[in-house]
């Protein structure tokens, strides 16, 4: 399996040359998070170009696709005639080629929830969408403000996420966990959990089983991704590799740390988890649902 990362950061605004003021029309989108955004923007009309994981709407899935996260092809960009590429941070390994490229460009972070609505502001006042990243913003603010109100007063059980790992392996060896440098520490902390990593070295860090039973959670999130961009090296059964059942299975066969014993173990699948962007009340309330199940 090619295993999945995140890839966190500050977010970053290139500013446009004057000549590029007006709204962009031929946008390339190179993150399934800025094609997300663009399109809540009301900016599909305008996209030209799009990566094959950009998923969501299913619009996207309509947009030419010029390559994956880390395949620039720019003679393909230039031939398209783009006006504004939308970018992750990823993809700053080729700021020589893109400025010599002269087309203006935009990195969508996602570090922080800040990050995320600083970046759907940003691409709103590129393209004359303000009001609409403002509605975008409002919404993704009253769910932080309401996931605060529900987790008031909760006790804060241990919470392990799991961002990667080998789905189709009998029982887990190794994962990789979402660390305090992460994004998904701060929505840990917004259900109502505390991360039971708090080594600070790094963003997502290598877990074994030795190493799981010393962290002990109360909770463990395992986020799957989706069947669609599975990749495994043999050929495996991707209804039995995706059954919430049988990948719970695999964590409760492992070393009996608190959240096993106890049964709490959840399965959350689908890109959504794994791209926090305008969909990101959805994820909070995900997690608060696996962290504290007594809420209604």
């Amino acid at each position: 399996m090619k295993l999945l990362k995140i890839l966190p950061a500050l977010f970053f605004f290139m500013l446009l040359p004057p000549a590029a003021q007006a709204a962009p029309q031929r946008i390339v989108s190179l993150t399934p998070v800025g094609t997300e955004i663009l399109f809540a923007l009301g900016q599909g009309d305008s996209l030209i170009g799009v990566t094959k994981y950009c998923d969501y709407p299913p619009e996207a899935l309509e947009k030419p696709k010029v390559g994956g996260y880390a395949e620039v092809n720019f003679e393909t960009l230039l031939s398209r005639q783009a006006d504004l590429l939308v970018l992750q941070d990823m993809h700053m390994q080729f700021k020589n080629e893109l400025e010599k490229l002269k087309i203006p460009y935009l990195v969508v972070r996602q570090e922080s929830v800040k990050d995320i609505t600083d970046s759907i502001a940003a691409l709103g006042r590129i393209c004359g969408a303000d009001e609409k990243a403002a509605e975008l913003n409002a919404r993704i603010d009253a769910a932080v403000e309401r996931a605060v109100k529900r987790v008031s007063g909760l006790k804060r059980p241990a919470v392990l996420l799991c961002v990667s790992r080998e789905l189709s392996e009998p029982q887990i060896t190794t994962f990789y966990a979402a660390g305090t440098k992460s994004f998904y520490n701060e929505l840990i902390s917004l259900a109502g959990g505390k991360n039971v990593i708090t080594d600070k070295r790094q963003s997502y860090p290598k877990i074994s089983q030795e190493g799981m039973l010393a962290l002990a959670p109360d909770v463990i999130i395992d986020l799957v991704g989706e069947r669609t961009f599975y990749h495994a090296m043999d050929n495996i059964d991707l209804d039995k590799v995706f059954d919430k059942e049988y990948l719970k299975g695999q964590w409760m066969s492992g070393v009996k740390v608190p959240a096993v014993r106890g049964g709490r173990v959840s399965i959350i699948d689908g890109t959504l988890y794994l791209r926090p962007g305008p969909r990101l009340p959805e994820i909070i309330d995900a997690f608060i649902a696996a962290i504290h199940p007594e809420i209604r």
